[in-house]
């Protein structure tokens, strides 16, 4: 089972609500729903989860899409969950479509989720940016200096100092190897044949501000693939939910509760 935070629904709620199952961006952590599970707590059970080689599951093995979606899916079973909305960032995005689509079951995922939200999510078949933003990556010494720039490159409004070190620090105990799998295989795993159509009730999440990660990409190379598709905007950069954690937790919930 990967790790995780588990955040109960408040025991003020009007009524009982579904579960939340949140994972990360690339290189950084399931301590990035921090702020946005609070207020949606109100309506939901969040579970938040560390993809394998990410945060607390910096030592945990399975850097493939096959193998992350796999160790997803164990944990969603391990949890017995039945009514569920799967929730991606970037790159577990792409992890989260393969998931609830019909290829999810071949990976081991007992139940399908009920919906699925996808914010800034990184493409079912190849990541965008050609060869020169896995490049730039590569030449990272991944020490204090780049984990700051590449905090700052993703995001458009100001972190407080304490969200920002905290990211920082992810950043820098995110596994190598894992770096450099998403880099060298992850980005370029091309999951289309095996997956879309993905027929699940989706919320895909655009920031106005992501300069990469955009509108128009995701109408160009995620809208496709999804049958049946709402597409709602924040003013963010790619890390929503660091940047804009009460505007995202309107946004789900409005979706998740219908």
């Amino acid at each position: 089972m990967l790790p995780i935070t588990d955040t109960p629904q408040q025991p003020n709620a009007k009524r009982p609500g579904r579960t939340l199952v949140a994972s990360h961006s690339f290189s950084f952590a399931r301590r990035e729903w921090i702020e946005a599970s609070a207020p949606l707590s109100e309506q939901f059970r969040v579970v938040a989860v560390d993809a394998p080689g990410h945060g607390e599951a910096r030592e945990i093995p399975g850097y493939t899409m096959a193998e992350m979606a796999a160790a997803f899916a164990a944990t969603i079973n391990e949890l017995g969950l039945t009514d569920y909305v799967l929730v991606g960032h970037s790159m577990t995005g792409k992890v989260m479509q393969i998931l609830a689509s019909r290829a999810g079951s071949g990976l081991g995922l007992k139940h399908p989720p009920t919906k699925l939200v996808l914010i800034t999510p990184t493409p079912l078949g190849q990541e965008v940016g050609g060869e020169e933003l896995p490049r730039e990556l590569f030449e990272s010494r991944r020490d204090h200096a780049d984990a700051e720039k590449f905090v700052l490159d993703r995001t458009a409004v100001p972190l407080t100092p304490e969200v920002f070190d905290r990211t920082c620090e992810d950043y820098a105990r995110m596994n190598r190897k894992a770096w450099d799998a998403w880099l060298n295989k992850g980005i370029y795993e091309d999951w289309t044949e095996r997956a879309a159509p993905i027929d699940v009730e989706t919320l895909l999440i655009v920031a106005d501000s992501d300069p990469v990660w955009g509108l128009e990409m995701q109408k160009k190379l995620t809208v496709p693939h999804l049958s049946n598709v709402t597409i709602a905007s924040v003013d963010s950069g790619h890390q929503v939910p660091l940047e804009a954690p009460q505007a995202l937790s309107d946004l789900i919930t409005a979706f998740a509760a219908s």
